[in-house]
This record gives C-alpha cells, structure tokens and sequence, in this order.
C-alpha cells in the first residue's frame, strides 16, 4: 500500500512540475485586442492618420464627431488608414467607429489604449446595416466614445 501511495504521490509532483510556469513565461496577448494592437500612452484622444503606420495626415480626438469631413481644417472622412485610442482609463474610455455620418451604418470599436498600424484586414461589423462587412480602411465617417466593446 505505502509503494502506492508513494507513486500517487511521484506522479502528481511531476504533473504539477510540467504544467508549472517557468520564469521566462511571457504573459499571453488578451484575447479581446484585436489583431497588430499595441498598447498606447493614454493622452485622451483618438487618432487617425490617412497613412499605414501612423503616416500622412492626421486628426485628433477628445470627443464624438458626428462627421469625420472636418478636423483641424482637413477632412478625415474615408481616409483614415492607422488609429490609435490613447482615451483615458475609466467610463468612456472605448471608441465606436462607424460607416456612416452621424453614427449610422455599421460599426466596430477601438479598445482603449490599442494602436491599429493598418486597417485593411479590419472589418466592419456583419449588422444588416450600410457598410457591414466592408474593411474599415478608408471607409470611417464618425465617431463616439463608449463604455465598452
């Protein structure tokens, strides 16, 4: 019986030792960033760049924008090819992003302090409504803030 339990005992040590982490284990990437996001300085805006990889022109955020086709004297609307939510931590801190002006059309949503280099494989949501399923690349008109993705 005590030879048993001794191998009971010796398996589960080395069971426990192989499922154990070990010093150089790298934390796993969240499932809910979405694909090439790295993470951002929060400064409380939304960036857009008409360029991949924050290049070109660019506009910035603290607040919704019903109409992407005026920021800073340039139209951003169905330009932007890079964005970046450097939002505060806390309520409102996630951005929607959508198809249309004035928050119509298909959406999708930025987590807060997630940078995107390029939006060509990045979709809009499959909803029923104008623009689903088309790549957001070029294709944003508006924006808001919001508590969650």
């Amino acid at each position: 019986m005590k030879k048993i339990s001794i191998a009971l005992t010796t398996l589960t040590l080395a069971a426990m030792a192989a499922t154990a982490p070990t010093a150089s284990a790298q934390p796993e990437p969240s499932s809910a960033a979405p694909k090439g996001a790295v993470a951002a300085a929060a400064d409380g805006y939304l960036y857009a760049w008409d360029g991949f990889a924050r290049g070109g022109a660019q506009c910035r955020w603290q607040q919704d924008d019903a109409d992407w086709g005026t920021c800073s004297g340039i139209s951003m609307r169905n330009r932007a090819s890079s964005l970046e939510n450097r939002g505060y931590a806390g309520a409102y801190e996630d951005v929607d992003l959508f198809y249309s002006p004035s928050w119509g059309g298909s959406r999708n949503c930025l987590p807060n302090g997630y940078y995107l280099d390029n939006l060509t494989g990045i979709y809009f949501l499959w909803d029923g409504k104008a623009g689903q399923g088309q790549t957001m690349n070029n294709n944003i008109a508006s924006h808001r803030w919001t508590n969650n993705c």
